[in-house]
């Protein structure tokens, strides 16, 4: 798991501390980096022994013919994760290096651990990335893929969704990267860049509420990312179904860059159906439904429907008497054709009014 940048990182750092040389040395003896540099690439037998016993080794003139290629030091094991990655040894006398040998080893480690677990999640990221595009690409799961989920840090299990999220500047971008990282931290959940300044979210195991609840919180943060758009696909039930979910986050969101809001595919799929359709033929329904009205009867109609055809609820929102509301819906049917206050007409007065917004 050790690599020749990281040994040569380490034994930099640490003899610039300490007068003694180092050496960092891998599982099967092989001295990756030293500051004597001929001693890189010989096999170093007494490692071996470390690594397979995990146990410090000091060699002094006693016992140094039984370890060709060495020098007398301490020889001590680097953990990770609780698996041994290397050795790192120190030459010189070792009564005169046990007091500075743990802290040798305890320096290696750390830096070990650190550069370990940053190229790990690197590596993380871009597996969850692969896995994310293929299965919204309608990859067939067979073993190469297989072989991707499951080295995710979770299971992949229904229901699934997606969120698409999108930001105007860079600056934002990386505050986004940051929000993200710690609201799903320990979640089965993982997000990755998407292309330019989108991001994609994948949920997955989530209960409704739990998963309402984490696409609240991202909304809430409209006040610092005012550019923030987010768009909620579809649920799921089959990892095959992921491209119609990934379909379903990327109409919701073109809608929520006009409306500046959290959008859920959910509350816009049927205006959704139109929008492969022949602008020309759209426009023509929209003009044929409301070209007679005026803005005030246009508005009054939209507070209409805002208010779920409620009269009183409406009334208020418009700040007029319930008689007046009643007279422009009488109005609006008139000039339209169709009643607002009939079921199969306010379909489609709120069709027309969706799509010309």
């Amino acid at each position: 798991m050790l690599t020749f940048k990281l040994a040569e990182e380490i034994v930099y750092q640490t003899m610039k501390r300490l007068h003694y040389n180092i050496n960092i040395i891998s599982t099967d003896g092989v001295i990756l980096a030293s500051g004597d540099k001929k001693r890189v690439d010989l096999i170093h037998e007494g490692a071996k022994v470390v690594a397979k016993t995990a146990q410090p080794l000091m060699i002094d003139e006693s016992n140094i013919h039984s370890y060709p290629n060495t020098k007398p030091g301490i020889n001590m094991p680097i953990t990770y994760q609780g698996e041994i990655v290397g050795v790192v040894g120190i030459t010189g006398d070792p009564n005169q290096l046990k007091e500075i040998a743990e802290l040798v080893q305890l320096t290696t480690e750390i830096m070990t651990h650190q550069a370990l677990t940053e190229s790990k999640s690197e590596w993380q990221r871009k597996n969850e990335d692969f896995v994310f595009k293929s299965l919204v690409d309608g990859m067939p799961i067979e073993n190469s893929l297989k072989n991707h989920i499951q080295k995710l840090s979770f299971d992949l299990k229904p229901p699934f969704q997606i969120l698409l999220l999108s930001v105007d500047e860079e600056e934002n971008s990386n505050r986004l990267s940051f929000y993200l990282e710690d609201l799903f931290f320990k979640l089965p959940a993982f997000y990755g860049h998407l292309q330019l300044n989108e991001y994609y979210i994948l949920l997955s195991g989530m209960q409704e509420d739990q998963a309402d609840n984490l696409i609240n919180q991202l909304g809430q943060k409209k006040h610092k990312l005012p550019s923030i758009q987010i768009g909620v696909g579809s649920i799921v039930q089959n990892l095959t179904q992921l491209p119609l979910a990934f379909h379903s986050a990327k109409t919701a969101l073109q809608y929520a860059k006009k409306s500046g809001l959290v959008t859920f595919f959910e509350d816009i799929e049927l205006y959704s159906l139109f929008k492969d359709s022949e602008g020309e033929e759209v426009l023509h329904f929209v003009n044929r439904v409301l070209s007679k009205l005026s803005y005030k009867l246009l508005t009054t109609l939209q507070t209409f429907f805002e208010s779920n055809l409620q009269l009183n609820q409406c009334a208020q929102k418009l700040e007029i008497h319930r008689h007046t509301l009643t007279y422009r819906l009488h109005k609006i049917k008139q000039l339209t054709g169709y009643d607002p206050q009939f079921f199969e007409d306010a379909v489609v007065l709120k069709m027309a009014i969706s799509l010309r917004n």
